[in-house]
């Protein structure tokens, strides 16, 4: 079913990692069928370095090296740097939805969140797996989250 997807991108939130390695029940099991369908897929997800900051602090030591081999080792994941144009975009992209429009005024996007959307948009991604719903997306990218069934149909399409 891959051939149906072809140039489908996906990339994983920091939080996506976090409910895989130190959850329970349905998020965590969706995440790790969503792993196990990537392992059969030709090309990998992405994620970005800045993952590693946000999972690893609060990390016991077994966490610790869970993420590090599921990020860095398991070949699934495309592991994309910060860079300086990734920074100046996200600055960008945080002034422009803080803008006032004829619409009420928005809220300025986490730094985070907004690292997570402009390396995803870089790097021509289409699937964006996050539990955030708040997450202020561009248009042409959906977020798929375990708790509205998108993820289980995400799972259901790369397998």
């Amino acid at each position: 079913m891959t051939d149906q997807l072809p140039g489908r991108r996906i990339y994983l939130d920091s939080n996506a990692f976090i409910y895989a390695i130190e959850g329970a029940g349905d998020s965590s099991s969706q995440l790790h069928s969503l792993f196990e369908a990537l392992r059969r897929r030709a090309e990998p997800a992405y994620t970005s370095g800045f993952t590693l900051a946000e999972v690893l602090p609060k990390a016991n030591v077994i966490q610790r090296r869970s993420y590090l081999t599921l990020i860095l080792h398991s070949g699934l994941f495309n592991l994309l740097p910060v860079t300086r144009d990734i920074l100046i975009e996200t600055a960008d992209y945080r002034r422009n939805l803080a803008r006032p429009s004829f619409e009420v005024r928005g809220a300025m996007p986490k730094l985070p969140d907004a690292i997570h959307i402009v390396t995803a948009v870089q790097a021509g991604c289409t699937t964006f797996v996050s539990s955030d719903r708040n997450l202020k997306l561009p248009l042409g990218m959906a977020r798929v989250g375990h708790e509205d069934g998108t993820l289980l149909k995400l799972v259901q399409d790369v397998s």
